[in-house]
């Protein structure tokens, strides 16, 4: 058995707010270290949990900001881990394929413009406004793409929440309860890791019965952070990709204002505040 694992930061376990990288302060460097050591036992729990129910194969995929984030020294060295710049590979989900029989995903966040999510951002636009992704949900649209079924999320309840709507079998390990976006009720780490590795292994065990998640075509994908933030770029496609997606990606992603959220809770009618 071949098992992906994708991830991210934001949804993990302790995780409120990203520290000022312009800040040289101790405090603002203490607090980015300990970040990547809370994401790095979280996939280290998935990764166990996937090499104990049977797996001879585990990449895991470095897929927040930098690429630099998961201390892959620390991980368990029977898995193999893609880092380095994202989207300077073939496609956003390197290495990919349909050769995988399941993908986890850690540390999920809610699409832009989530009400009381933790840091919500990134929200992708189908046919127009007939439904939305997450970067999470999106990466199963790929991933159901190469007919591999995403069976185990892990993140806070907003984007727990995403997910059910979408995959209604999918195993989903809400580590934290969302406030606002830099507010949060968190499960304690080691109690988190029990979580994850647990829903990991009912994921895993329950993988044939988890469709993959399809979107068909034709489609029109937009990329932005909120329903008031009108999407730069619209590229028509036959279906949900890793190719187009990463086209799109590609194409949007430096364009978008990724760190503007009010503090309050984002309701309907949210604007960004002017860039400076």
């Amino acid at each position: 058995m071949k098992v992906y694992i994708q991830t991210d930061i934001e949804g993990v376990a302790g995780f409120c707010f990203r520290e000022d990288r312009k800040n040289p302060n101790y405090e603002a460097i203490r607090h980015r270290h300990r970040m990547y050591k809370l994401l790095t036992a979280e996939v280290n729990a998935a990764v166990r949990a996937a090499f104990d129910s049977g797996a001879d194969e585990v990449v895991v995929n470095d897929s927040h900001g930098s690429g630099y984030n998961i201390l892959f020294e620390e991980l368990d060295p029977r898995c193999r881990i893609i880092h380095g710049r994202n989207c300077s590979g073939p496609h956003w989900m390197p290495l990919l394929d349909s050769s995988f029989d399941a993908m986890l995903l850690i540390g999920m966040h809610a699409m832009g413009a989530t009400p009381k999510a933790i840091i919500p951002h990134s929200k992708w636009e189908i046919n127009h406004g007939e439904f939305y992704l997450s970067e999470g949900t999106m990466a199963c649209a790929i991933a159901g793409d190469f007919g591999v079924p995403a069976v185990m999320m892990s993140g806070d309840d907003r984007i727990s929440a995403e997910f059910l709507e979408k995959i209604p079998q999918i195993e989903t390990a809400v580590v934290k309860e969302a406030l606002s976006p830099y507010q949060a009720c968190s499960m304690i780490p080691a109690a988190a890791c029990e979580l994850i590795y647990q829903k990991a292994k009912a994921g895993l065990a329950r993988r044939k019965e988890i469709a993959p998640y399809k979107i068909q075509g034709p489609v029109t994908l937009g990329l932005f952070d909120s329903d008031s933030h009108a999407p730069p770029l619209e590229l028509i496609h036959e279906r949900v990709t890793a190719d187009t997606v990463n086209e799109a990606f590609l194409k949007c992603e430096k364009t978008m204002p990724w760190s503007f959220f009010d503090s309050e809770d984002l309701e309907p009618g949210f604007t960004y505040p002017e860039r400076i």
